[in-house]
């Protein structure tokens, strides 16, 4: 379906991204070996803007992980609780769990669609070029 490159996002702990980012270019501004936001024809305040929005979209994914299982129970949940109130058949206890499970992933392909929505902005652009040469910058200079 979709795929989104996480693969240098999930090196950073518990830092947020517009953050780390920031750190290195004003901790290691005097290193010439840094690479510059000049090079990528970048102007700081677009790389400032774009940077934030990348941030929000973090932000969202992370309010999904520390939620999905409160919004898929209670998506689960609330069907069975409804079908044994008011349905009085030999069969409820199926429809129910069915009913159940298809909302629970009916919620969790609507999450994932606008997921990859939302990262679509965050592909193949300078500002990610740039920002992948100064993660990979840092990573050569712990070593």
């Amino acid at each position: 379906m979709f795929q989104i490159d996480r693969s240098y996002i999930d090196r950073i702990s518990l830092e947020s991204i517009q953050g780390h980012i920031w750190d290195i270019r004003t901790d290691h501004k005097d290193d010439p070996t840094l690479p510059k936001i000049q090079n990528y024809n970048i102007k700081e305040e677009d790389f400032e803007a774009y940077l934030e929005k990348k941030q929000k979209f973090e932000d969202f994914k992370d309010s999904w992980r520390r939620y999905r299982y409160m919004i898929l129970g209670l998506a689960f949940v609330v069907p069975v609780a409804l079908f044994s109130l008011l349905v009085k058949d030999s069969n409820m206890a199926v429809y129910a769990y069915a009913t159940g499970f298809l909302l629970c992933m009916l919620i969790y392909l609507v999450y994932l669609l606008l997921e990859a929505i939302k990262a679509k902005p965050f592909r193949n652009n300078p500002y990610e070029t740039f920002i992948k040469a100064l993660l990979s910058w840092e990573a050569a200079q712990r070593e």
